[in-house]
């Protein structure tokens, strides 16, 4: 049997009309609340490649619009037209020499005149007490040995910084020699929020905090990267199979970092 060639005119608008419903479906974005919202993805000398793709792509996904920037945008001024700040992982010490003072400042203004900071393994340490001063305690050596894995860790389902209350109580996250963090001073601790913290000795290796006006995240493992899955931009650790993603935590803490500072 043949169509006739009215039936085959119908039948190639309905083909087309599919296809470009199915693409519109492929690109509308859901509301996150992020929209908007401009973050800087520190891609500079010191940092580590991978986490620098996966932290822009994590906050494309949340509908944030972020851009790289390197040391000299930094020193230049370049935050003044930003919200957050996220320094990847990477090297603490590399990310402190090549901003220099000029750059450091610039990062400490941004974020004590109401900006954001976030920062992942070498980016969290850039932000304690060593170098930028905006947590006030230190990071612990490795918790659980050195070298990279999947491991269970708690969620702080009843945080009182960022509404956590629906996510699940744990989660599989990329270890990486991580520490915890923590301070010798309880009374400034006891302002610090935790918001994942290891099984082994319940330690915080998340923490949200004030620093002026603005608002900090750090974080000692890698939630940033998205585990076999290519929606990160990057294949390192797909060779592990994660059952479940921390973007959508990172979303809550995103947006009660931006919500919260002033």
């Amino acid at each position: 049997m043949t169509l006739d060639s009215s039936k085959k005119k119908g039948a190639v608008i309905l083909i087309v009309a599919l296809l470009v419903v199915g693409s519109l479906a492929l690109t509308i974005r859901f509301p996150t609340g992020m929209e908007g919202v401009r973050v800087a993805v520190y891609n500079g000398r010191g940092s580590l490649l991978s986490s620098s793709v996966a932290l822009l792509n994590m906050f494309r996904w949340m509908n944030a619009e972020a851009n790289y920037v390197n040391s000299t945008d930094i020193q230049q001024g370049v935050l003044d037209d930003y919200d957050i700040v996220a320094f990847p992982g990477g090297g603490a010490f590399d990310y402190s020499t090549f901003l220099g003072t000029e750059g450091r400042n610039a990062v400490l203004n941004f974020i004590a005149e109401g900006g954001s900071y976030f920062g992942i393994c070498g980016g969290s340490v850039f932000g304690t007490e060593s170098y930028l001063g905006l947590f006030k305690g230190y990071t612990s050596g490795a918790v659980n040995g050195s070298d990279t894995k999947l491991i269970p860790m708690i969620v702080n389902t009843n945080s009182t910084g960022p509404d956590l209350s629906a996510e699940p109580s744990t989660y599989e996250l990329l270890y990486w020699n991580s520490g915890y963090f923590y301070s010798s001073n309880a009374t400034y601790m006891s302002t610090v929020i935790p918001i994942v913290l290891y099984t082994q000795n319940n330690e915080p290796a998340m923490i949200a905090c004030r620093y002026g006006n603005g608002t900090v995240f750090l974080s000692y493992p890698h939630p940033e990267y998205e585990e076999g899955s290519a929606r990160d931009g990057d294949d390192d650790f797909d060779y592990y199979t994660d059952p479940d993603s921390e973007w959508g935590l990172l979303l809550k803490v995103s947006l009660w970092l931006v919500e919260t500072s002033k």
